[in-house]
């Protein structure tokens, strides 16, 4: 009696072998330009002021830069990049099983259920962390200058939803699996 053993490695073609090395030493390139961006960004006053005229929502409202706010500001921004770090680790490791022919196996249901689990966590963090660093940049301002911005934009629900649907699909992903190795035990 022969039973054949799942997961087992396909033959990978050459496609997704450099398909799954690109895109897994990419993630890696990411995470490693993340981390650096934070320290170059609140260490250089003309990329960070360049930052907060275009990309924060205090735009053109006084703001205090010091040693303890940009401390706090590279802290609270390595915070919020937990889940975007987790993420691409994830995605590194999952291409990285694509590349060896390891494809439909549970471990990379798993990895996909936990990148739309960090998309989520990221998309609920991000108001939190714009909130603390519009008030980190300006509780130094005069009395009455405090700014305090809470907000929820549509690339935030975007991530949810997108989330979701990765959770989603690693659920059935990980049910065909385990279905596809119930029915190779038949003999």
């Amino acid at each position: 009696m022969s039973v054949v053993a799942f997961p087992f490695p396909a033959p990978v073609e050459p496609r997704l072998r450099r398909i799954g090395r690109i895109v897994a030493v990419g993630a890696l390139l990411c995470v490693a330009g993340a981390v650096l961006a934070v320290p170059l960004l609140w260490s250089s006053d003309e990329m960070l002021r360049h930052w907060i005229a275009t990309q924060s929502p205090l735009g053109a409202r006084p703001f205090t830069l010091n040693l303890s706010t940009r401390l706090a500001g590279a802290l609270i921004s390595l915070i919020g990049l937990v889940p975007v770090l987790y993420a691409l680790l994830q995605l590194s490791m999952l291409f990285s099983r694509f590349a060896r022919g390891e494809v439909f196996v549970t471990d990379n249901a798993w990895r996909i259920r936990r990148m739309g689990l960090a998309l989520i966590a990221n998309a609920l963090m991000s108001p939190l962390v714009q909130m603390l660093t519009t008030i980190n940049l300006t509780q130094a301002n005069q009395p009455g200058e405090l700014v305090v911005m809470f907000g929820i934009e549509q690339s935030h629900v975007l991530s949810v939803l997108s989330g979701l649907a990765l959770v989603a699909f690693a659920t059935v992903m990980a049910d065909a699996v385990r279905m596809w190795h119930e029915n190779s035990e038949i003999i």
